[in-house]
């Protein structure tokens, strides 16, 4: 009887330590492109909205620890296209990438909540031909709002 409790006690033990550390792997993983470039997304949020509509992505996050595709699409041949980005959050560390059909992760633009992008910045990004993609990365993230305009080619 007195092992087995001990076993819930440590179980409940370890599921309280695994908890508190859960974002540790979105700080590890921050800096790491070849974790970025990854197709596989990783990430935990609490309390998401987005909204993907022609030449408009929004994403509202209460909480966000990770990387997640917001965006990715092929193309046959190299396109420029003009990409508009806001970015806000209250805490944390968080920034969106472009990953080329490479791999090659180039950071649009990173915030925190000194540096938020709350006026949209816009500059004219090369989508070498192949699949491109968008990621949001982040840790401790707390009230994410994020927008991003752009015109794709027809």
């Amino acid at each position: 009887m007195r092992r087995k409790k001990l076993r819930i006690v440590l179980l409940g033990l370890l599921c309280l330590f695994l908890t508190s550390c859960s974002n540790e792997y979105a700080r590890l993983e921050y800096e790491n492109e070849e974790k970025i470039a990854q197709d596989a997304d990783h990430y935990s949020k609490e309390r998401s909205v987005s909204r993907s509509m022609e030449g408009e992505f929004t994403l509202t996050v209460s909480k966000f620890d990770g990387r997640e595709t917001l965006w990715k699409e092929t193309w046959k041949e190299d396109q420029e296209i003009e990409i508009g980005i806001s970015l806000h959050i209250s805490k944390g560390q968080v920034k969106i990438v472009h990953i080329d059909p490479e791999d090659n992760v180039a950071t649009l633009l990173e915030c925190t909540p000194e540096t938020a992008a709350d006026e949209f910045r816009t500059e004219k990004l090369i989508f070498k031909s192949g699949q491109n993609r968008l990621k949001i990365v982040g840790y401790d993230c707390e009230d994410v709002e994020l927008k991003i305009l752009f015109n794709e080619p027809e």
